[in-house]
């Protein structure tokens, strides 16, 4: 889904560019001078709502990030060790040319909330590009099929959503959760007040059985196929215990550039 920005939003979008160099923000770093691009600045300025101080702000304090983590050269290393570490992955993109990720709880045997937030920045930096006539924002589908009071962890939701509401504006298109249990909603009480309204109102919580009603408005059949395969799998211990889900994942999913640690033989069985 391209952002289409309307002729005001670039005369901002001029505006913050012409403020980042006036203050000396331009990193050195090649991959972060690419990251301000008109995009970037786009995303920021809808992000404060084309406030051009708040947007600063907030781009300023992301640049300092970018600048100490640097999330560019971010590789999910538990992921290439154990390839059962994350659930995490793309497997194709909507009608409207999003990328959608799909994550499920069953089988993840990584729960720490540093990991976690790490695997989903290491997405978040491969899957888009910076070109204002491509998709810039993302579906996410989660799967609650084996969440349980081990997954009850506010840190783990606290701490991914802390760098995806300051670092990644605007990216969430839209997320799906399927089956989420009665348990999370104690869960949801805690970690929702962390989101905007904005953010809060691309959530949609359906049950699995209701799936195809919205499924068919977004996604073609052959990713309805995928999404039902990989959720049925999930579903199956048998099934799940010999699955590498890596297999599903597809372009842009960064595990594309990691195949030979994520589907090699020191992966079956682990």
């Amino acid at each position: 889904m391209a952002m289409n920005p309307i002729p005001s939003e670039l005369e901002k979008v001029g505006q913050l560019r012409k403020r980042v160099q006036q203050a000396g923000l331009v990193p050195a770093d090649a991959s972060d001078v690419e990251f301000l691009s008109d995009v970037t600045y786009l995303r920021y300025l809808r992000a404060r709502g084309l406030d051009l101080n708040r947007a600063f702000a907030m781009l300023s304090h992301s640049l300092e990030w970018r600048q100490r983590e640097k999330p560019r050269e971010f590789v999910c290393h538990v992921c290439r060790a154990n390839p059962r570490s994350h659930t995490m992955r793309c497997v194709g993109r909507d009608l409207a040319g999003r990328p959608v990720f799909y994550s499920h709880f069953a089988g993840a045997q990584n729960l720490s909330p540093e990991d976690n937030a790490k695997h989903l920045v290491w997405m978040l930096e491969n899957c888009f590009t910076h070109d204002m006539a491509e998709a810039q924002s993302f579906v996410w589908i989660v799967d609650f099929i084996g969440f349980g009071l081990g997954e009850m962890n506010p840190a783990m939701g606290s701490r991914a959503l802390k760098v995806f509401a300051e670092h990644y504006p605007e990216r969430l298109g839209q997320a799906i959760l399927l089956d989420a249990p009665t348990i999370f909603y104690g869960l949801w009480r805690m970690i929702s007040p962390l989101l905007d309204v904005t953010t809060r109102s691309k959530m949609t919580f359906i049950s699995r059985k209701d799936r195809h009603a919205l499924f068919g408005k977004l996604f073609d059949d052959h990713l309805v196929e995928v999404l039902d395969e990989q959720g049925t799998i999930a579903r199956d211990p048998k099934l799940l215990s010999a699955h590498n889900w890596w297999t599903s994942a597809a372009e842009p999913c960064p595990s594309i550039n990691h195949a030979d640690a994520l589907l090699g033989e020191a992966s079956n069985g682990s």
